[in-house]
């Protein structure tokens, strides 16, 4: 029993060996494998909605302020505002001051409340 086994075992290998070799040269008729066609196009994003976009405008106009605080708020329409039309811009333009000056606010009542020790 010994030696079937033995037999057994080398006729596999052998068997194994044979199917690798065959397996390895039957792609050698010099043309290149094919890759698989995939699109190298970056996916698309879904397109904003028009509440989107207001709001990054919004988001645009309170940084443009904070950045300059000098400057009226909307002077210069930044990027993110360029697909609202003028009716669009004026509400985003108004909603931007109106969150830059509660800011301001917010950061005065700090700054006095820091003077006078008060908290609250």
């Amino acid at each position: 029993m010994h030696i079937r086994t033995t037999t057994t075992t080398t006729a596999a290998a052998i068997t194994a060996g044979i199917l690798l070799l065959v397996g390895c040269s039957s792609n050698d008729d010099g043309a290149e494998p094919t890759t698989p066609k995939h699109s190298t196009a970056a996916p698309t994003a879904a397109p904003l909605s028009k509440a989107q976009i207001v709001s990054r405008c919004i988001t645009a106009l309170v940084d443009q302020a904070a950045e300059d605080p000098s400057s009226d708020v909307g002077a210069d329409r930044p990027k993110a505002c360029a697909q609202l039309d003028d009716s669009q811009y004026a509400d985003a333009v108004l909603k931007a001051t109106q969150q830059a000056n509660a800011a301001g606010r917010g950061e005065l009542r700090d700054e006095i409340d820091k003077v006078t020790g008060s908290t609250g």
